[in-house]
């Protein structure tokens, strides 16, 4: 397979994969099945067409407008896509044409659902987060992976420090510190990326996470609102659409995500750095 082939395949593969992660995104927070009905404007509730729905290029054909009630669509649409095409490329130039890269791309793939579901709705789906845990350590076995013993134990150290570190914290500072989603999460991240994975992606998300959040305070401070943190996320259909967060507070789980994606592309590195800081 020509080299040029295989990696139109992968973009265009991943692109298609992210259209589905929209439906995801959209649906799944609401319990709403992914699969029927079929793809709808969600304001008009027009029927989409097959040639409205391809992926990047249609947004643009309709010029970010629904053919139907003339509507803007979010540039959220495409930019999954988009993103979750370069990941599969990614996946395909870092770990050669092999089923490793597929199975890195599937994690991947429901980082990228799971970092904008938490995003919109402070909320991290256990119906995607434990299914992949036990997808991560069915695949551990492929080259590539990080073996299947390392992933049980990194799933089940993921699990456990994070339940401990939010009873120490809930304890101290007399409020949830951290959500039972973002538990759940990391014992996924544990699963796919081995044991050895967990302390540096709590480190990268952690750094990460405390300069965005620096960052949005400042914004808020110069607009005088408040940065209080959130209260815990509530789970009724109807606390969800009118739960909101307060300004310049961030969910962990984008965070999480981040670091994971940082740590399967370049571990090693970030080994040898995190290594270096006791040497």
């Amino acid at each position: 397979m020509p080299g040029w082939f295989a990696a139109v395949f992968a973009f265009v593969f991943g692109a298609v994969v992210g259209s589905f992660l929209n439906v995801v995104i959209a649906r799944v927070p609401r319990g709403e099945s992914v699969v029927r009905p079929r793809s709808r404007c969600p304001r008009c509730k027009r029927p989409i067409r097959w040639y409205e729905n391809v992926p990047i290029l249609s947004w643009l054909f309709l010029r970010g407008r629904c053919a139907g009630c003339k509507q803007p669509i979010s540039p959220r649409y495409p930019l999954v896509e988009l993103a979750s095409g370069l990941l599969a490329l990614a996946c395909l130039r870092h770990f050669g044409l092999g089923p490793w890269a597929v199975a890195a791309f599937a994690f991947l793939a429901a980082l990228l659902a799971l970092t904008y579901i938490d995003l919109d709705h402070w909320l991290l789906p256990r119906v995607i987060t434990i299914p992949f845990i036990a997808i991560g350590v069915g695949v551990s076995w492929l080259p590539g992976g990080p073996g299947l013993l390392s992933s049980v134990l990194g799933a089940l150290a993921g699990f456990a420090s994070f339940v401990l570190l939010g009873w120490v914290a809930e304890r101290l500072l007399k409020k949830e510190a951290i959500g039972g989603g973002d538990v759940w999460l990391f014992a996924m991240i544990g699963a796919w990326l081995g044991l050895r994975a967990l302390l540096p992606v709590a480190l990268l998300a952690s750094l990460q996470g405390a300069i965005a959040g620096l960052v949005l305070m400042a914004f808020a401070r110069r607009e005088g609102r408040a940065t209080a943190a959130p209260p815990p996320r509530p789970t009724g259909d109807e606390e969800l659409d009118a739960w909101e967060p307060p300004a310049g507070a961030l969910p962990f789980g984008p965070f999480l995500s981040l670091g994971a994606a940082e740590f399967l592309f370049f571990g090693p590195a970030l080994l040898d750095w995190y290594l270096g800081l006791f040497r």
